[in-house]
């Protein structure tokens, strides 16, 4: 059976220390490096390939959400598994769509981690079975809304940058410094752009453009 050389990346020590004693019964599976922030992944990346990274999102000085663009255009051949305890359905499209090839919640049975790893190894996405589901439940939500709604709400050009930035987490008052703009006409084009995706607030903006592909 072909080797799988692993890093962690996860800012808890505990949580590294058992998915090494999960993943030592596997010979083939080979824990290269370590790591408990992004600064530390990104030097470490440097001496180390490994074949697979299991990613947390919720890293102290950077967010894996921000870290996954970086890591696949710098190291196209390593494939990520993110690992994490958020089981929102929209996080797993926002990491999917930057670059990761599986998604799998904390806890998961030690043989449907080795299952992820060996299935990202080759390719291959992998997805928590449970989330596939929410998923799929999504999807068909929003396709009977498109139906009924019409496709995709039309965005001005303005619309369309403020909502990457909101996407990116760009606070009100720091969109109208961004484009130079009064912080009230920011704040119009937020809740226009809410209005025409038909949410009541950020969160569920943010959850609706994912879905429809307005932001990645």
């Amino acid at each position: 059976m072909k080797n799988i050389h692993i890093a962690i990346a996860d800012d808890h020590p505990m949580v590294i220390s058992g998915l090494i004693a999960l993943l030592q019964p596997y010979r083939h599976i080979l824990v290269l490096t370590t790591h408990t922030n992004a600064a530390q992944l990104m030097e470490g990346l440097d001496y180390y390939r490994p074949d697979v990274l299991l990613l947390d999102i919720l890293l102290p000085d950077r967010s894996g959400k921000d870290l996954a663009p970086e890591l696949r255009e710098k190291y196209p051949d390593m494939k990520i598994l993110v690992l994490t305890s958020l089981d929102a359905p929209s996080m797993v499209t926002t990491m999917m769509r930057r670059g990761c090839t599986g998604y799998l919640l904390k806890g998961a049975e030690p043989e449907t981690l080795l299952e992820a790893i060996e299935t990202v190894s080759e390719g291959k996405e992998y997805i928590d079975a449970s989330l596939k589901e929410q998923l799929m439940q999504n999807m068909l939500h929003f396709k009977q809304q498109s139906q009924t709604k019409g496709i995709v709400p039309e965005l001005t050009q303005r619309e369309k940058e403020v909502l990457g930035l909101i996407a990116a987490e760009y606070t009100t008052r720091e969109i109208a410094e961004k484009l130079f703009v009064s912080y009230h006409t920011a704040e119009n084009h937020r809740n226009n752009l809410i209005q025409k995706l038909d949410v009541k607030n950020t969160v569920g903006l943010i959850r609706v453009a994912i879905q429809l592909g307005l932001v990645k």
